[in-house]
């Protein structure tokens, strides 16, 4: 008994301040700290006549739809433009630049991408802020980086089962 009370109370304490830390993301402001100020020289006989279940229950409803509408608003389309054509030898190729009169464009949607590793030269900070470098991978190349890193996982992983 004594086990599923303690179990209780800490699920309340969670509750509470995951509410709590809800409300201050959502608003900015604490509401637990809000209630200690108000409580402050008062005794809970004072408090109760000012909180009503309706009251509650709106403010909890208004805080959870805000809080549903900030993190369910889809995240925005980044759409990296790709020509594709394939070669005399049947090998296709992709650039970021039509080299060829038959290339079609395709869009490639890079919101859930796998990026390449990082390496060394990637790293180092640039000699000045802002100046491209002449050692930094074009898109392309860190495209084609992260398919073979994709690609030396996959067989990694065929490997290992």
């Amino acid at each position: 008994m004594k086990r599923l009370i303690m179990k209780s109370l800490v699920v309340l304490v969670l509750i509470a301040g995951i509410g709590n830390y809800l409300v201050y993301l959502n608003t900015g402001q604490m509401p637990l700290l809000a209630m200690r100020d108000q409580l402050a020289g008062k005794s809970l006989g004072d408090f109760l006549p000012s909180v009503s279940a309706d009251k509650l229950a709106t403010e909890a409803r208004s805080a959870a739809g805000k809080v549903v509408d900030q993190f369910s608003t889809a995240e925005p389309s980044t759409e990296v433009k790709v020509y594709k054509w394939t070669d005399g030898e049947g090998r296709v190729h992709f650039s970021d630049k039509p080299l060829v009169q038959e290339a079609q464009q395709i869009a490639v949607d890079t919101r859930n991408a796998i990026s390449a590793p990082e390496t060394a030269s990637q790293s180092t900070p640039k000699a000045a802020a802002g100046a491209p470098s002449a050692a930094e991978p074009s898109p392309l190349e860190k495209a084609r980086a992260a398919a073979e890193a994709m690609n030396n996982r996959t067989v990694q992983q065929e490997q290992d089962y």
